[in-house]
């Protein structure tokens, strides 16, 4: 949860934010933004540096929530596959790690769907981001956006699990 917390703070929170700002820009018939570089100026000559953080609440608390159920469910599910003799090979931790991924997306997607809210062109603070996700959409509203998170997350999650599953062993390899 510490990695994602301070990877939020660092780089997560303002790069999602001039993101979703693009996101939000491409949808107006009036164009404010000419790129990322010029989004990133705009915000910061419209509201500071602290514009880059709208969300920053949001954004930290799916950012350590997304690290601590990814990697606690990949080594729970890791560990199940070894106690079941399952092969160990690189495609099953690809599998192991993609499954982790899988349940990250469903056990996180409200906080991803706070924190776009939270973050689009208007702003909004937390709680009035989730206020407007309940009051327009209901419980469905933050599940918005799954399946597209869900497709990244898969294969994301199983291509950095089993290259840190070979770091790891090269790591540990005497030379």
């Amino acid at each position: 949860m510490l990695a994602g917390t301070a990877e939020s703070v660092a780089a997560i929170t303002p790069t999602e934010r001039v993101e979703t700002a693009l996101i939000d820009d491409t949808k107006s018939s009036h164009r404010c933004f000419r790129g990322g570089f010029d989004a990133t100026r705009a915000i910061v000559a419209a509201q500071g540096l602290p514009g880059l953080y709208w969300g920053l609440v949001s954004t930290t608390t799916k950012q350590s929530a997304t690290s601590a159920v990814c990697v606690g469910s990949y080594n729970v599910l890791k560990e199940a596959s070894r106690q079941n003799n399952l092969p160990q090979g690189s495609a099953a931790t690809f599998v192991v790690g993609a499954l982790a991924g899988t349940i990250t997306v469903y056990a996180t997607q409200p906080f991803d769907t706070i924190t776009t809210r939270a973050q689009s062109a208007a702003g909004a603070r937390t709680g009035e981001a989730f206020r407007s996700i309940w009051t327009q959409a209901g419980i469905r509203g933050f599940r918005s956006g799954s399946t597209m998170r869900l497709d990244r997350l898969v294969f994301s999650s199983g291509i950095v699990f089993t290259v840190s599953e070979k770091v790891a062993a090269l790591l540990s390899c005497p030379f």
